[in-house]
């Protein structure tokens, strides 16, 4: 990865469901640590903002295998904040997205979101994630 580098792309998770989306954009790469614009809809509930993350190289390699053997998960976080976006395959084959999202202010927010939807949006995901991490 580049010290800082910028990307126009948008990675989303297509979930064939239109009351589920997530979306990552104008990516702004920082070393080993990358900021984005993330939105994400939830049945509902939504999250439209910039995050910032630090494990970009492990949320990539767990995320192909993940895809490879359909088991496992990965997770994107900040080390010294609490949000977190988060992927899991259960027994199923379901692909489970959990977030959560918090703003520390004089009138605080915290926004936990969970939603279900099917393994086979996990390679379209990766291949976009791969233009823009790797």
């Amino acid at each position: 990865m580049d010290t800082k580098s910028k990307f126009t792309q948008t990675v989303q998770l297509k979930t064939n469901d239109d009351r589920t989306t997530l979306k990552l954009s104008e990516f702004e790469l920082l070393g080993s640590s990358f900021k984005c614009f993330v939105t994400l809809s939830s049945r509902g509930f939504g999250f439209h903002g910039t995050v910032y993350f630090d494990n970009p190289k492990k949320f990539l390699s767990d995320i192909e295998i993940m895809n490879s053997t359909m088991k496992g998960s990965a997770e994107l976080k900040e080390d010294y904040n609490d949000h977190f976006l988060k992927f899991e395959l259960n027994h199923l084959g379901h692909l489970i997205v959990s977030a959560c999202f918090v703003e520390y202010s004089e009138h605080s927010q915290n926004l936990a979101v969970e939603f279900k939807t099917d393994q086979t949006c996990l390679p379209s995901f990766l291949e976009e994630l791969k233009l823009v991490l790797v």
